[in-house]
């Protein structure tokens, strides 16, 4: 049975629409605190949901449970018909009519990253995982030739998400680099800088 579901783009920023409507199949966007990225992020991974069959999964990955689960109930918190998803609270799993399935994964343990195939991601505050995650995470996406987002603060520059940004940065194929400042925030009105 073909479900018909009725969708308008909440409103994004200038800066948030670049990102969510690159053509990288993989965009790295290092970004200042309170600059819009997750809820940016949670529109792009719901819309990537919204083009999937029955059983097909898109996820949000983040380094441990309680960011996760920050994430899962801001996007409940977004859709304007509270009975839209079937919410599995336990898994940190919604389910749209479709059958389509997003999941809110924790990064602590990468092997719990093998095995699915996964449509899209987000790979929230990457830098604050362990390589061995993103490893997990490209196997699932590479069945697929799924694409993936990875949003964070800037931290370091001794870890493998500061390299993977200097090669986005540096063009890499398949890969986009964004970088969001507080003043970025604040020229589109979404910040006041005083």
């Amino acid at each position: 049975m073909n479900k018909t579901i009725n969708y308008t783009r909440p409103f994004l920023y200038e800066y948030q629409k670049a990102i969510l409507n690159s053509n990288a199949r993989f965009t790295v966007t290092e970004a200042s605190t309170k600059v819009g990225k997750t809820a940016s992020h949670i529109i792009w991974l719901f819309e990537q949901a919204l083009q999937l069959k029955e059983n097909q999964s898109v996820w949000w990955v983040a380094p441990v449970y309680s960011q996760a689960e920050i994430a899962f109930n801001r996007m409940k918190a977004q859709v304007t018909d509270k009975n839209f998803f079937k919410a599995n609270e336990t898994k940190l799993k919604l389910t749209l009519p479709t059958g389509a399935i997003i999941q809110f994964k924790s990064a602590e343990k990468p092997d719990n990253l093998y095995g699915d195939d996964v449509y899209a991601c987000v790979f929230d505050e990457f830098t604050r995982s362990r390589e061995e995650a993103w490893y997990a995470l490209r196997s699932t996406l590479t069945a697929t030739n799924g694409w993936c987002k990875f949003i964070g603060n800037v931290k370091g520059k001794k870890n493998w998400g500061y390299r993977m940004a200097q090669r986005a940065k540096q063009g890499e194929q398949n890969f986009e680099h964004f970088k969001i400042t507080a003043y970025d925030a604040a020229r589109e009105g979404l910040l006041s800088i005083e």
